[in-house]
């Protein structure tokens, strides 16, 4: 239900006045994976899938170039 009234549409259009580049976008996804590895959702099926969606969410955030 979230996704459907919150999905990536909304969240790319509420992150629009922000400048999210590519770089930005791999800090976030590499800060997201290091806290993923400090609670231990690196090491199960649930983690590693919610972190590839978490790579595909970096990638459409990306609204300007370097």
């Amino acid at each position: 239900m979230y996704s459907e009234e919150f999905g990536p549409p909304a969240m790319k259009y509420r992150h629009l006045p922000f400048e999210v580049t590519p770089k930005r976008a791999r800090c976030w996804l590499r800060c997201m994976g290091e806290a993923f590895e400090e609670v231990g959702l690196d090491q199960t099926e649930a983690g590693q899938f919610f972190y590839s969606r978490l790579q595909q969410v970096a990638g459409a955030m990306i609204n300007t170039m370097d």
